[in-house]
């Protein structure tokens, strides 16, 4: 794929047409890509499930639902927003209008009994005719219903590795890693692809040979859904065989019900895994996972070709799972809240964070796991010393914790002066339209007001970092 999305982007295209870009892509791969597709002369069609991706390349979304496009020149984020706004304005619209139809067809009634009325009753049955009749815009809510079922209780500890390696020819990936994982803990693996995340998961499970020990504790029962879950699909057997053949006996009469709460319902089950989307080979692929119960969950990059609603409804379904849960993620929004400890692989070691992604990123200072992944460096042989001594090192982490903060203040202070801007334009154009909007006039303030207590922590971090330098 990436060497076809290569061959595409060196072409003299006009416009560029680019399904789910960013699937099997490394972060590098995609930070690079972004770069391209926004200093790109032509124009950019995609067709993408990645949320950060769509909010940092794109100005314009539409999205088709339910047989209707709804077009805003806006990103995605921000088009959620708007898409909203619409909808409680045609509930509030409609709710008026719906009490007009009332009154008019209680004089209706009231003049019909009168025979001195009647005209008065027929001009009004027309005017009612005439009305257009205002509409509320559906919402698709067709998602998939998930809970994992939890099995027996395990010991407390329930993965262990002392000095676990692995290498693939000359290449090292892993050396003496030594890591505890506890009962009903929620670990997240983060770094850069390459950095050994899914090997390490892999070896756990025993999908791959290593060097050193790795033991599981007392009663543990592990589902693991791979980043290439979907791949193992056999494409010769429809839906409902792939179930069957994965269920058990106890399971077996519940695989219908499964496949129903996965949306695969009627003559959809009879589909060929072969003709499934990637959408649905993944959903399909989960599915299977709740054939057997388990106490500890395994799950690398399970976001891959889902769209943003089914996102939402594995989030909530992780969040909710009673035993120990590991998971690979590049995804910081899908990360958040889920889990209470992180290991960063890097330059074939881990190390452990005790909080959550949001704690692993404020300890690093940085602003996105974009940035961690980013910005390894392989120090080879040695440990790097800092020229200076510790005071020096100290100084120069305070210089970068300022400068992080200061490019994030100005960042923040763009993004409001933007907002605010093309909030006066459209006042400008439609003033009574814009103020009708639902809390206008508080959005409005809080924008102005937000941007000013930005300038001042502009100023006073600028302050800081000047009298630091």
């Amino acid at each position: 794929m990436r060497i076809e999305l290569a061959k595409l982007l060196l072409q003299n295209n006009d416009i560029l047409l680019l399904d789910e870009p960013t699937n099997h892509l490394d972060i590098e791969s995609i930070l690079w890509l972004e770069d391209f597709l926004k200093n790109y002369s032509g124009a950019v069609v995609l067709v993408s499930h990645d949320k950060m991706f769509l909010d940092n390349v794109t100005n314009r979304t539409i999205e088709i639902s339910l047989g209707k496009i709804y077009d805003y020149p806006k990103p995605y984020s921000q088009y959620l927003v708007l898409r909203r706004e619409l909808r409680e304005q045609q509930l509030a619209t409609q709710k008026n209008q719906q009490k007009q139809i009332e009154q008019t067809e209680k004089l209706i009634e009231k003049f019909r009994a009168k025979a001195s009325k009647a005209t008065m009753a027929q001009s009004l049955i027309k005017k009612l005719d005439k009305i257009d009749r205002i509409e509320v815009d559906e919402d698709d809510n067709s998602v998939m219903t998930l809970r994992f079922p939890i099995s027996l209780t395990p010991g407390k500890v329930v993965i262990s590795t002392e000095g676990a390696s692995k290498n693939y020819g000359d290449n090292q990936v892993l050396s003496n890693v030594n890591l505890l994982i506890e009962r009903d803990s929620k670990t997240a693996f983060v770094g850069q692809n390459g950095q050994g995340k899914s090997t390490l998961a892999k070896m756990i499970v025993g999908d791959v040979s290593y060097d050193g020990k790795i033991e599981l504790g007392h009663n543990v029962q592990i589902g693991y859904f791979a980043q290439n879950q979907a791949d193992y699909l056999d494409g010769s057997k429809t839906v409902e065989e792939i179930m069957i053949d994965a269920a058990d006996e106890k399971s077996r009469p519940r695989v219908r019900d499964i496949l129903g709460s996965f949306l695969f319902r009627g003559e959809e089950v009879d589909k060929y895994a072969r003709v499934l989307s990637g959408g649905e080979r993944n959903r399909l692929a989960l599915a299977k996972l709740l054939l057997q119960p388990f106490n500890v969950l395994i799950m690398d990059e399970p976001t891959n070709h889902l769209d943003i609603k089914s996102k939402n409804v594995l989030k909530e379904a992780l969040s909710k799972f009673q035993g120990t849960l590991i998971l690979i993620s590049h995804d910081r929004d899908f990360l958040q809240g889920l889990t209470n400890k992180v290991y960063e692989f890097k330059d074939e070691k881990i190390k452990e964070y005790l909080g959550d992604v949001e704690y692993f990123l404020e300890q690093r200072n940085l602003e996105n796991l974009r940035e961690a992944e980013k910005r390894t460096t392989v120090v080879s042989g040695e440990k790097k010393v800092v020229a200076g001594g510790k005071q020096n090192y100290e100084q120069q982490k305070k210089l970068k914790s300022l400068q992080n903060r200061l490019s994030k203040a100005e960042a923040n202070i763009n993004k409001l002066e933007r907002e605010i801007k093309e909030i006066d334009t459209e006042l400008s154009i439609n003033y009574d339209a814009t103020i009708a909007k639902p809390n206008f006039f508080d959005t409005y303030q809080k924008k102005k007001a937000d941007l000013e207590k930005l300038m001042e922590q502009w100023e006073e971090i600028t302050e800081n970092l000047e009298a630091a330098q």
